[in-house]
């Protein structure tokens, strides 16, 4: 076998070197991008739970409340919301102001409270009073009969037959399922049967 000459032996050499600089280079390369994508999946793992922990954090602060939403909706009754939101969000929740209601009546902007009632008279009923808290306007209807989704304590004691305890459990009875439909579902008040309500049919009404 022929020697390889001077020329041949340092083109060999030099063409070994650089496939040895070309392979280790691709190995080390290949390592630094492991590494690297490694430190970027610990990064958006660690972003990833600090999203979760933050969703927690703002899910057990959005504590609900209930409210009573009455009148001049148009889906009238017990609605859930953030506590925090304002008369216009419950009234949205309603399904919004009949074209009779009286919008000036009723200040959209008040924030909301646990419990409230909310009463959106029609256009020519009168606000005559409000609780202490502010948050339910009963209105003054121009009739004598009685109102019994808005009426007061006083005002259902009034009626024939209705004492102190009746009044409370129909006022219970409103805030624990929306208010009436139609007179004759205060029968469903424990307490009234046909004879009482017979005997005040003729002196309560809805709107």
């Amino acid at each position: 076998m022929n020697k390889l000459t001077k020329r041949e032996f340092v083109i060999i050499s030099t063409f070994v070197i650089i496939m040895l600089f070309i392979i280790v280079g691709k190995y080390y390369y290949n390592e630094s991008k492991e590494i690297v994508f490694e430190h970027e999946m610990e990064e958006t793992k660690e972003i990833d739970e600090d999203i979760k922990k933050t969703d927690i954090t703002i899910s057990k602060k959005e504590k609900l409340i209930i409210v009573d939403v009455c009148g001049e909706v148009r889906r009238p009754g017990i609605v859930k919301i953030k506590e925090g939101d304002r008369v216009v969000d419950a009234v949205t929740l309603a399904g919004g102001l009949l074209n009779t209601a009286d919008r000036k009546q009723v200040n959209m902007a008040r924030i909301l409270i646990d419990g409230e009632q909310i009463y959106v008279p029609k256009i020519g009923e009168n606000l005559t009073s409000i609780n202490i808290s502010g948050s339910v306007a009963k209105a003054s209807i121009k009739s004598d009969k009685i109102n019994i989704n808005t009426a007061s304590k006083a005002e259902l004691e009034s009626l024939d037959g209705i004492g102190e305890s009746l009044a409370k459990r129909i006022i219970e009875y409103r805030q624990n399922n929306g208010i009436f439909q139609d007179i004759r579902d205060i029968k469903k008040v424990s307490g009234i049967g046909d004879k009482k309500f017979s005997a005040i049919k003729e002196h309560i009404c809805l709107n």
